[in-house]
């Protein structure tokens, strides 16, 4: 190669070099891109959902014979005004029991009165079998090493039973009503059933709490006697020998409530049981002795959970005077009367410092998490198959008539989505969003 005098030749071995060079480093940034700083990646770690959606691989998938679903046996919680979305909602502990529990598994029915729960374990599946239909079904929302089912075993009979798990062994079971759920912070169980009417055709609700372990204490009954605390109604059962036949063997602490529609109960806590009636409220604390009434008044009671337990009851100057406590405590706080109005009690809120917002992305308030997103993305990544699905067995439309049913487990990173023939797990691409709604979730 010739050189012109005064000015500098660079060899091509270099020139190649050097492209080659650039060449790695181009890729390099294209493979490390999608991933942040704090991950050794070279993108920002609020790189927007959008730019992210797209394929989600399936973590596992469960292949569903024709007749078996992911639907409960139509019952439901005795506060439970209306059908909980199958799917259900965040999957939080406060929620009515949906048949995708968390990212670990499924409940299942299926013909002639079977029925089974299926947890993803150690890379494969794992099978607790039912000879009846499940009513309910939850894995403790703490350390998932417990499954607490109600079954139907004839008509208007149900039990309750709690499982270890991995190994399936029974800890305990009891006759229950159709449903059962665990305290918020997972160290409890709490079901019941409906007494025989009192004398005057009131309606009473018999309740239990039983520990996660097989010792289950003592038989206890709340017998409503707190000084400066009304009295029960005439003939109100405070002995256990005013219970039913039933009654009397449930095992437990047990306390027996009046029951009217639109009543609420709430256990944030172990040993901590909050009731909402048209008669008024009521804060119950379960000591050696059994179940007792701390506090209670007039308005009405419901729920921030996580955070708080709410009172509203109207002023004198006008308007509703409002308080909010912890809920495992009477430390009651006024809210300014100048503050928005809260939105109607459901179950499916979850509650922020700033507001609240639900899976289905409702929002009040200010709850400080940008927009769900990834809900209708996974929905349209699977709607192709679900097509495909609904020519290949019938019952898909019945079971599936408008698309794929995805339940978002947004805690865990997770989404199930049944398809039709086969129910997946997807893991969600990881944006702060969940990070934040894992921690807004924590009890």
């Amino acid at each position: 190669m010739e050189a012109h005098l005064g000015v500098p030749v660079i060899p091509t071995k270099y020139l190649i070099a050097t492209l080659f060079i650039f060449a790695m480093l181009l890729l390099l940034a294209v493979v490390q891109a999608p991933r942040p700083f704090d991950e050794g990646g070279v993108g920002e770690s609020d790189i927007p959902v959008v730019m992210s959606l797209g394929a989600y691989d399936p973590v596992t998938d469960y292949q569903l014979q024709d007749g078996w679903a992911p639907r409960f046996q139509g019952t439901q919680d005795p506060d439970q005004l209306e059908p909980w979305p199958f799917g259900g909602g965040f999957g939080a502990p406060w929620e009515p029991a949906s048949p995708y529990l968390s990212d670990k598994g499924l409940a299942l029915n299926g013909p002639q009165g079977t029925s089974e729960v299926v947890l993803w374990r150690g890379l494969e599946w794992r099978h607790y079998r039912f000879d009846a239909p499940l009513c309910s079904a939850r894995l403790d929302p703490v350390k998932g090493d417990r499954l607490l089912v109600t079954l139907q075993m004839g008509p208007d009979r149900f039990e309750t039973r709690l499982l270890e798990v991995p190994e399936g062994r029974v800890l305990w079971s009891a006759q229950s009503g159709p449903w059962s759920r665990f305290s918020w912070d997972g160290k409890a169980a709490l079901f019941g059933f409906f007494e025989p009417p009192g004398p005057r055709g009131e309606s009473r609700l018999l309740l239990t709490e039983l520990p996660l372990g097989s010792d289950l204490g003592e038989t206890t009954l709340a017998a409503w006697n707190e000084p400066g605390l009304p009295p029960p109604p005439r003939g109100w059962p405070v002995k256990p020998e005013g219970l039913s036949d039933d009654g009397r063997d449930l095992p437990g602490a047990k306390v027996v409530l009046p029951w009217h529609p639109g009543d609420r109960l709430w256990l944030p806590r172990a040993h901590r049981l909050w009731v909402s009636s048209v008669q008024g409220w009521t804060a119950w604390r379960l000591e050696k002795a059994g179940w007792t009434r701390l506090a209670g008044g007039p308005g009405l009671l419901e729920a921030h959970p996580p955070l708080a337990m709410v009172v509203s009851e109207p002023s004198p100057a006008g308007g509703m005077d409002r308080r909010t406590t912890p809920p495992d405590a009477l430390d009651w706080t006024p809210i300014p009367a100048n503050a928005p109005p809260w939105p109607a009690y459901d179950a499916a809120w979850a509650w922020t410092d700033g507001g609240a917002l639900d899976a289905w992305d409702r929002r009040w308030g200010n709850p400080g998490l940008a927009p769900e997103r990834q809900r209708q993305a996974v929905t349209d990544f699977f709607r192709a198959e679900w097509r495909t699905d609904l020519e290949l067995r019938a019952s898909v439309k019945g079971w599936l008539p408008e698309g794929p049913e995805v339940a978002m487990r947004e805690a865990q990173r997770s989404a199930w989505v049944w398809v039709g023939t086969r129910i997946v797990l997807v893991r969600l691409v990881d944006v702060p969003r969940l990070r934040a709604v894992r921690r807004m979730l924590s009890p």
